[in-house]
């Protein structure tokens, strides 16, 4: 067989399993234009492009704020130090991360969508709410051109099916176009100084970001019993408990202190927080991010 021959196989294999692996984005688009059709009939649609460098409220001074941020005139009123707090800006582009991997297909009913398809409708939701909006979306992995159509959407939920993650960005990160914003949905289980460092890698070149950790009720409360086998997808290790309940207490402290540094770690970059419970309705988590994007009610210092 020719060295042409090869490589028309080796394409044509390619592309099947591309077409397998978006074989499913129409439902899963419809999924997102549901979820996102309560938001795009409301009145927090009214976000133009450009409007990122319009001053609209102050706040307390944070130590993490910049000095040149200071509002002199404003703090010179009374005994405290007050910033410009400026609005949710994606003047050009909104860069789109969805965790895909092994780790994400976790369930733990039947009756529940699992972490990695509800991720996905989100990642489609927020693409259509910010394209509606007149801003440009692309996914921050992958080749697909920035856009604002129906098109960018459609390319958009075919980049992140067929482009397989990390547990972090980090895979085949393109580059990040300056005062860009990202949104990054994932379980975000990973290591903290492995969080950490990547997003200290992406916050230099973005000027926003929101981070949507989305977890089954299950990995938040342990409400199982007896005994139990912990594993990871990704791991053949296995760690087995025989009662469950004994570790209960310690677990979910742990998964507290976990979402809680993630939090912190994101208000340090003035970044915002979100969790999705898989078991939550996704249009509630979509109203709230949307109310982070939107001027006039904007959640002070960030991290939601």
């Amino acid at each position: 067989m020719s060295l042409g021959s090869l490589r028309n196989l080796s394409f044509l294999s390619t592309r099947h399993k591309a077409e397998e692996a978006v074989a499913g984005l129409p439902d899963f688009i419809a999924a997102a234009e549901k979820a996102a059709a309560s938001i795009l009939s409301g009145e927090h649609t009214q976000r133009k492009p450009g409007m990122g460098e319009k001053f609209w409220q102050y706040r307390e001074y944070d130590p993490s704020d910049r000095p040149q941020d200071i509002d002199w005139r404003q703090s010179a009123k009374g005994d405290r130090v007050y910033v410009r707090e400026k609005e949710w800006q994606t003047t050009q582009t909104a860069m789109i991360w969805c965790q895909h991997n092994a780790n994400m297909d976790f369930a733990s009913r039947k009756t529940l969508p699992s972490k990695q398809d509800t991720a996905m409708i989100l990642a489609l939701a927020f693409g259509l709410l910010l394209s509606r909006a007149g801003e440009q979306i692309a996914p921050l992995e992958g080749a697909a051109p920035p856009g604002r159509s129906a098109l960018a959407v459609q390319k958009l939920g075919e980049q992140l099916l067929e482009n397989h993650t990390g547990d972090l960005p980090g895979n085949k990160l393109r580059s990040i176009p300056k005062r860009s914003s990202m949104i990054l949905i994932g379980d975000f289980l990973s290591p903290m100084e492995q969080i950490e460092e990547i997003f200290d890698l992406l916050a230099a070149p973005a000027e926003n970001a929101l981070v949507v950790q989305v977890l089954d009720p299950a990995e938040l409360s342990l409400p199982y019993d007896g005994r139990v086998v912990f594993s990871r997808a990704d791991q053949a290790e296995r760690h087995t408990v025989d009662n469950v309940e004994s570790i209960r207490s310690a677990y979910q402290q742990r998964m507290r202190d976990h979402m809680e540094a993630l939090k912190h770690y994101c208000k340090k970059h003035r970044w915002h927080w979100l969790l999705h419970s898989t078991d939550e309705d996704i249009r509630k988590t979509l109203f709230d991010a949307w109310l982070m994007m939107t001027p006039e009610n904007y959640h002070i210092g960030g991290a939601g």
